[in-house]
């Protein structure tokens, strides 16, 4: 049996840092330009709470059907390591934000066990090789402050498909509410506990992107596997997760709680959340995934798989859809060629919603095309692979191929039956898949333009002579 807890890391958008005025616009900075004596632990500095952070986490422990605290304070997490110069982090222990919530997947209840509010530390650029063998380390601490959320799950996952489920279904919760960015650098990362029947827990540390926590899993799942069958220990401990060899490494043994010797932080107050914040978190809650993908099917009438699929990708992308049903009053008909073609084109260019030139504009203009006849759907899956990419229009992509000029059918039919007489000579013995090789001829000669219905219809007119 498998056991899979997750402690999830997520970024939280604001202006500022958690503890301090510096800008959380720190991407492509030079190194420790970003910074002040709070983010640096210089003696006498003093943190004060960034209070919109309060409610952006009160709204993601709502969405996760929490039981929120109605008092929280920090506490000092203390290690010695170099992304913490000052020696510890703030974040919460004793009394976290919330807790004792859970998220429903397909199958099952996902629990969660607590959300805290934290800072994060800097950020280690291991020179000349992995962390486990580089030449040096430098450390940029224009991260460091930057404000998150650490969301713990209990151990309830028992497939590695279980955890990519709820990760995507938790990132869509947070692109909702508007509290998470995840076009920003580590803006989400995964600290994964495993443990197989018979073994210890091991967890493996910060794992970024949802595909990379899938390898590791497996990976973990496979070397648990192997170790019991030869009778070996699994030991307790912490490991890497290597992207480039996609294997996990010892990073050092496990430490427990204890370890950690945290303390209250005595620099911060206690903070009361009352129930008129609470209201006011309520009144702000806006339409979160799992009502917007049965408001789709209800609504515009379209399966419920799909709906799944364009709100659960990408909030952007369930925006983009219902842009275009406002300009084309065809659901059905955009729903399916976002969730068979325009995803899969975006995916092959390693694109987003956000990050490619297609604009709901320039897709319904595309699909108004086809829907018109004015060029076919099997043209349309060859030139969606160039308006992803490019932003051109269906006109420019039909003038550029020259796609606009006349096409004598009649003759390109003709051409095709004396080139392929085998072909033909099939089709009179009734094999009807002849027919279909026929049209496929035409079509390539035709560069697609042609209705297949129309082609088929003109074949077997011809046919009728031979």
């Amino acid at each position: 049996m498998v056991m899979i807890g997750l402690e999830i890391h997520v970024h939280l958008i604001s202006k500022s840092k958690l503890f301090c005025s510096c800008s959380t616009d720190y991407e492509g900075k030079e190194p420790n330009t970003n910074v002040c004596p709070i983010d640096l632990g210089f003696p006498g500095s003093k943190p004060q709470f960034n209070k919109k952070i309060l409610e952006s986490a009160l709204m993601i422990a709502k969405a996760l059907n929490c039981e929120i605290s109605p008092v929280m304070f920090f506490s000092r997490k203390s290690y010695f390591y170099p992304d913490m110069p000052k020696n510890f982090q703030i974040s919460q222990y004793e009394i976290p934000l919330a807790r004792n919530g859970y998220l429903q997947i397909t199958n099952k209840k996902i629990r969660i066990r607590r959300i805290q509010i934290e800072e994060d530390p800097g950020k280690l650029v291991h020179v000349g090789g992995s962390i486990t063998n580089a030449q040096y380390v430098l450390v940029d601490y224009n991260r460091s402050g930057i404000p998150m959320v650490e969301i713990v799950t209990e151990p309830d996952f028992e497939t590695v498909q279980e955890v990519r489920e709820f990760l995507s279904k938790l990132q869509s919760i947070l692109e909702h509410l508007e509290v998470y960015d995840p076009a920003r650098e580590a803006s989400l990362r995964v600290d994964s506990n495993i443990s197989l029947e018979g073994g210890a827990r091991v967890e493996i540390k910060n794992i970024t992107g949802f595909a990379n926590v899938e390898k590791a899993l497996s990976y973990e799942i496979v070397r648990q596997q192997n170790l019991l069958r030869m009778g070996m220990k699994v030991e307790r401990e912490t490991r890497h997760f290597d992207e480039i060899t996609k294997t996990t490494t010892t990073l050092r043994k496990k430490e427990t709680e204890e370890d950690y010797g945290y303390i209250f932080e005595p620099d911060l107050p206690q903070f009361t959340i009352s129930t008129q914040l609470l209201q006011k978190i309520e009144k702000q809650m806006p339409e979160l995934p799992d009502a917007r993908v049965k408001r789709f099917v209800e609504e515009y009438q379209i399966p419920e798989n799909q709906s799944q699929i364009i709100v659960y990708t990408d909030k952007a992308l369930a925006d983009f859809f219902e842009s275009c049903v406002k300009l084309f009053d065809r659901p059905k008909f955009i729903s399916r060629w976002i969730v068979t073609d325009l995803l899969k084109v975006l995916n092959w260019n390693d694109l987003t919603i956000r990050k490619s030139k297609v604009t709901p504009k320039l897709f319904t203009e595309f699909l108004k095309a086809m829907d018109e006849g004015e060029i076919t759907e099997r043209l349309g899956k060859e030139l969606i692979k160039e308006l992803v990419p490019t932003g051109k229009s269906v006109k420019e992509l039909i003038k550029e191929k020259e796609l606009d000029k006349k096409i004598d059918l009649e003759t390109v039919v003709r051409d095709v039956i004396k080139e392929n007489k085998k072909a033909v000579e099939d089709y009179k013995k009734g094999n009807e898949k002849a027919i279909q090789f026929l049209i496929g001829q035409v079509l390539r000669k035709t560069r697609a333009v042609g209705d297949p219905k129309k082609i088929k219809n003109l074949i077997e007119r011809k046919l009728k002579y031979y």
